[in-house]
Parts: C-alpha cells; structure tokens; sequence
C-alpha cells in the first residue's frame, strides 16, 4: 500500500491504539537505506485487507487492498518486488515498487489510478528522476535530495525491517511526491500487545509500532512479531480514522 495514495483517495486516516505522542530525538535511531533495517527478514508474502471507515465507534467497509512481495531474479543485484492493488467503489488504484531486498533502497516506483494519473519514479543513489501525468499534462521530476530516501511506498516494508526493540524511537526520511521530495517520519515501536479481533471474543500476540508525521497523522501498524506480517494498519487524521485490517 501506498498511504499518500490511501489518504488523498478517501481523504480520511486511521485511528491509534496506544499513546500517539511523537518521540522526543533523544536515542532515536536514524534509518536510512544503507543501515538500521534488514530487508532480510521479510519474506515473500501475498495478503488481502479490508479497509473500514471508523465514525462513532461503527465500522463501515470502504474498500479493500490486495498486496503481494516477491524476491526479482536479476544476476547480480538482490531485488524485490511489492504490488498493491487498492479498491474502491470508484475505481482501483494499482502501485508497484521494486526495492533492494536487503536495504530496502528504492529502484522504482509506478502508480496508475483511477483518475487518469500516471506516477513514474526511478531511485538512483540521492537523485530521483520520472514524471507525473495527468490526462495529457506531464510533469518531470528531477530532484537530488541531501541523502539517499527510502521510497513512501516501502514505508510498511521499513516498519517491518525494524528490530523489535519496546520503547526504541526512529525515524526515516522518505520521498512523497504530493509534499515536494523529502519527508521526515518520526516512530517508535511501542512493543508486544494483543490484537483484540473485530468481535472481541478473542486475541492474538502482535507488536506495536507508531509512525507520526508533520501533518499530525499517526499510523499504527500491529506485525505478528514471528512473519514480520502486517496484522492491521490504523491511520488516523484530525479525528478521521480508516483502519486496514487482515482478511481471514
């Protein structure tokens, strides 16, 4: 999933289990796409998640996403690559980004959506290169950054990658085209909960991890701490909340 795509397309966020406090920079660790993550411990994986709309405590069905991980045969070079498909009552989104497997730096990114609009992005060490289209109208984007970005799309993929260590503070600047280039993501991994399930009669073991932007989002991610699967991701905006829940 992409979440600037989620958000500008239902404009509505999702909503936070646990203290949405963002971390002060005192022992934050800084990741990067050379160091502090290992691409290693996500495996290949395909899974399906309803997304609900949360509004005085009712759930209601929005949408759904369809997200797959695959390691990419490329002699020399250890890639992978994430797709995701985002449905809607009004159309479907399709992302896709391909990725270092062990770093998680980015190669390239490409967003179709139901709007007509086409995003093209290649990664090439600090400079990011490729267009944006709407209908017949292209932009080009050529930005060199002061470092070296993780993509917004592998956000969920870095969260992943974290060593699982309660309390440790983060953060990570990635590249968003709809704020311009850089954005900085505070976090912190909360650490080892239960997720209560949608009827409440039952639970299971998660971690906890919370990012917290500019734009005073926050974005909850439960991972089964064995897979580095994500369980539930919850966004949550000026009191609007989407969450994006594991399909049985």
């Amino acid at each position: 999933m992409k979440l600037p795509g989620l958000l500008l397309a239902l404009a509505l966020t999702g909503t936070a289990h646990a203290q949405a406090t963002a971390p002060s920079a005192t022992d934050t660790l800084l990741l990067n796409p050379r160091r502090s993550v290992d691409g290693q411990l996500i495996r290949p994986f395909s899974a399906r998640y309803t997304m609900l709309m949360r509004q005085a405590g009712q759930e209601k069905p929005v949408g759904s996403v369809a997200t797959s991980y695959e390691y990419l045969s490329r002699p020399g070079q250890e890639l992978a690559l994430k797709r995701s498909v985002i449905s809607f009552p009004t159309g479907v989104i399709v992302d896709s980004g391909t990725v270092d497997r062990r770093t998680l730096y980015p190669q390239a990114h490409r967003s179709h959506q139901p709007n007509g609009r086409t995003l093209a992005l290649d990664f090439a060490g600090a400079r990011v290169t490729g267009f944006n289209q709407v209908g017949t109208q292209r932009t080009a984007v050529d930005l060199t950054t002061p470092a070296a970005l993780f993509d917004s799309f592998s956000a969920d993929l870095v969260v992943q990658a974290l060593p699982l260590r309660a309390g440790q503070a983060f953060k990570f600047a990635q590249y968003v085209y709809e704020k311009g280039g850089q954005d900085w993501v505070q976090g912190r991994i909360i650490g080892a909960r239960t997720l209560p399930s949608p009827d409440g009669r039952t639970s299971q073991p998660a971690w906890v991890v919370q990012t917290f932007g500019k734009d005073q989002s926050t974005v909850t991610y439960w991972l089964d701490a064995s897979t580095r699967r994500l369980l539930q991701v919850e966004f949550v905006q000026a009191g609007r909340e989407l969450i994006m829940r594991q399909a049985e």
